[in-house]
């Protein structure tokens, strides 16, 4: 029983280093790009700023509203 286990194992072992695609098949090779691909951090760092400015003058916004209705709320009450 083990006799057969250690062969096939050592059958395995030869045949993985016998062969350089003993488990993996490589289908297409690597290839260069010939356009260079990378995220356009211009356009991020841009389209960030925006968006955080836009969230800021809401923010204020929201806050003046809150504040203003607070203060309604006690003057009604005085």
């Amino acid at each position: 029983m083990f006799y057969q286990l250690i062969e096939s194992e050592t059958r395995t072992i030869m045949l993985a280093n016998a062969q350089s695609e003993y488990v993996f098949k490589t289908v297409d090779p690597a290839v260069v790009p010939q356009e260079k691909s990378e995220p356009k951090r211009a356009l991020i760092a841009v389209l960030a700023t925006l968006v955080g400015g836009m969230l800021g003058v809401f923010i204020v916004f929201v806050r003046a509203f809150i504040r203003s209705g607070k203060q309604e709320t006690t003057e009604e009450n005085e």
